[in-house]
Order: C-alpha cells, then sequence, then structure tokens
C-alpha cells in the first residue's frame, strides 16, 4: 500500500527540551538540579521540577506543530523517559499530518533546545511496507505508578537489554518501549525481551495489558552548527 507524503497520518512525537545546555538558562540551571536530585534518589523533587520544565514550552512546542501545518491531537506535558539511570522529562505529544512535516517540526523545536535527536512514530497501516519499520511494546498498567515505581520498571526494562523506556501516568500508567536502532536487537531478541518484561511486570501490575506490533520509527540526529 502507497501513501501519498501529503495525506494526514496519525504520529507519535517523542521530544524533550530538559537540557544542561539549553539556551533558555533557566530551563538549563532546571535542568542541573532536577538531574542533580535525580541521582541522589530524591524522585520527588526531581519530579516537580520535570514537570515545570515541561509546562513551560507546551505552548511553544503546540505553535511550533502548528506553524508546519501539523495538527495537535493531544499534548499533555506530564510524561518522561527514563534511559541508562537518568530523567528525561518529556510531552506525551499526538498529532496528524504527513510525516516531513511532523519531522521538520520535530527538529525545529529540538534544535532549539539542543537535542541530540528526536523520535518519531506511528503503527504501521495494512499492507504497508517501509524500511524503517521496528517493532514496539505498549504497555497500559491500569494503575497509577509513582516515579519510585517507574525507576524500579526502567531497571527492570534494562536488565533486559534495552535503555529504558517512555512513561506516560495520565494514560493510565502506559509505559512505551520500541526497538530503535541502536538497541542492536533482531526482532526476535527484540520480542524475547518485551514479553519477558510484560511477565515481570505482570507479577506487579496484575491488570496491566500489553501488545507488540510493527511502527515506522523516525530518530534523526540533530546537527548545530
Amino acid at each position: 500500500m502507497q501513501h501519498k507524503e501529503n495525506i494526514p497520518l496519525s504520529h507519535q512525537v517523542g521530544i524533550t527540551n530538559a537540557q544542561e545546555n539549553n539556551h533558555d538558562r533557566m530551563i538549563a540551571e532546571m535542568t542541573c538540579r532536577m538531574n542533580a536530585l535525580f541521582a541522589r534518589q530524591r524522585f520527588s523533587e526531581a519530579t516537580e521540577i520535570a514537570l515545570q520544565i515541561t509546562a513551560m514550552s507546551k505552548d511553544e512546542l503546540r505553535v511550533t506543530f502548528e506553524r508546519h501545518g501539523v495538527d495537535v491531537k493531544h499534548l499533555d506535558h506530564e510524561a518522561f523517559g527514563i534511559y541508562s539511570g537518568q530523567m528525561e522529562p518529556s510531552y506525551d505529544v499526538h498529532v496528524e499530518g504527513a510525516t516531513s512535516c511532523v519531522l521538520a517540526a520535530a527538529k525545529e523545536f529540538g534544535k532549539k533546545h539542543i537535542q541530540e535527536m528526536v523520535l518519531i512514530t506511528r503503527r504501521m497501516l495494512e499492507g504497508e511496507a517501509e524500511p524503517n519499520q521496528r517493532m514496539g511494546l505498549v504497555i497500559t498498567l491500569n494503575a497509577h505508578i509513582s516515579l519510585d515505581e517507574a525507576v524500579f520498571i526502567a531497571e527492570a526494562v534494562q536488565s533486559h537489554g534495552i535503555a529504558g523506556a517512555t512513561f506516560a501516568p495520565n494514560r493510565n500508567g502506559e509505559i512505551t518501549i520500541y526497538h530503535t536502532k541502536i538497541l542492536n536487537m533482531t526482532d526476535e531478541e527484540f520480542i524475547s525481551s518485551a514479553m519477558a518484561i510484560t511477565d515481570k511486570l505482570r507479577k506487579l501490575y496484575p491488570q496491566l495489558t500489553s501488545s507488540i506490533q510493527r511502527f515506522i520509527i523516525h530518530m534523526p540526529h540533530l546537527h548545530y552548527e
């Protein structure tokens, strides 16, 4: 199945603005404090700062996408990732638009806030073939989780060869893990890890639901002059 570039498609966007070298001096200083608190395992205090950081730029994020002709369907600034023991305040963003426009908007916002890369994903459509296709695991815990629990979950994820996960607490404790190129895993290895992670979490959250399916994933590296 072929899709013309100008046909609006639904994408999920992974992006954050929390960097210690952010051009916004206030965000840079807040990020330093957040990272220091997280490293000292003062998770609740780190979370408070993380939510303040993303709240500061959520309107800017929406405007950036809309300027590129992308329709923002959902924007929640109370999301975060935990990768290799580090917290990454983020946004739970769902948009609709041509992939090139979504990428352009995400790159613009990412470059402004000194990101190394951004993550754009969308579910594969029936009959679609795409060289950037990768697997994805979505777990819905159907429970509220604290940051302490999220850190434990991230450690469980890492124990199965994956660097971390993205958390969207306001969507019934949803956790998303993508099979990105940097994992150096085969699809079979990813599926095996995904099933092991799900089985481990089900012992703590018996009401969870999960799905493994194919996504089209773009992770452009952002370069600076």
